[in-house]
């Protein structure tokens, strides 16, 4: 019978976005798309209320992945850019996957803060003069994450072919994370398997020449062979059944 594996959550996404601007569209049909494939979702429903933002970086924390929705007015909300912020460090302690998605803005004009999007971003930059290290910030966020390979309206439309695109590519990234640590489990697993064989066989075989009393040889043998062949054989079953 197969060990019983301990309990473990959807993978959760977090999506971050202009609320305003695409919470009663492109959002919704987002949601149900994710939702389809029994993924579990925090969406900020409340961007407003500024006394949730820690309540949002945790839930950042807690994500495998994140989908930042680059439209026209991202830049113009504050709560966004703290958003991105925090995505920003996690990602770049590689505690956090992002996909971003430019919706209806070109991935140059944010990655540059140039054309609409650079523009607005003026904005910004005149309420928070007296702080130049978060705009800075903010800016490096911005540069850092839309230079990442992502999806683009422009490529998939701004309707459901892009939503189905962000989907599919949500399932191939949370895949391919999730087969690299059963590859490291896997190792390590073997690393174990390897280093207790080669202990066994020097019980059965070098420690012979160490021990002149046969007795005491073969109780040695009983005492420590025994127990390192149960947990290699039993490492080997965990390795067969967690690979099937």
């Amino acid at each position: 019978m197969a060990e019983p594996q301990p309990y473990q959550r959807p993978p959760q996404v977090f999506i971050s976005f202009h609320g305003d601007e695409l919470r009663d569209n492109f959002i919704r049909y987002l949601v149900w798309g994710l939702r389809d494939e029994r993924l579990n979702l925090f969406i900020d429903r409340g961007e407003a209320n500024r006394r949730e933002i820690r309540n949002v970086f945790t839930k950042i924390e807690d994500s495998n992945i994140a989908v930042v929705i680059f439209s026209k007015r991202y830049r113009e909300s504050e709560m966004c850019l703290n958003e991105l912020q925090k995505i920003h460090e996690h990602a770049e302690q590689n505690r956090l996957l992002v996909i971003p998605v430019f919706y209806d803005v070109s991935k140059r004009d944010v990655k540059s803060l140039e054309g609409e999007f650079g523009n607005h971003f003026k904005e910004m930059r005149e309420k928070y003069k007296n702080d130049p290290l978060k705009i800075l910030t903010w800016e490096d966020s911005l540069s850092s994450i839309a230079d990442r390979t992502g999806l683009t309206s422009e490529e998939h439309g701004t309707g459901l072919g892009l939503v189905r695109e962000i989907v599919s590519t949500v399932k191939s990234k949370l895949l391919n994370s999730a087969g690299g640590r059963r590859r490291r489990s896997m190792s390590i697993g073997l690393v174990f398997v390897l280093a207790s064989t080669a202990v066994f066989l020097f019980i059965l075989f070098i420690a012979r020449n160490f021990c002149a009393d046969v007795r005491i040889y073969k109780a040695v043998k009983c005492l420590l062979g025994v127990p390192v062949l149960v947990g290699v054989l039993h490492q080997l079953y965990r390795l067969s059944t967690h690979n099937r």
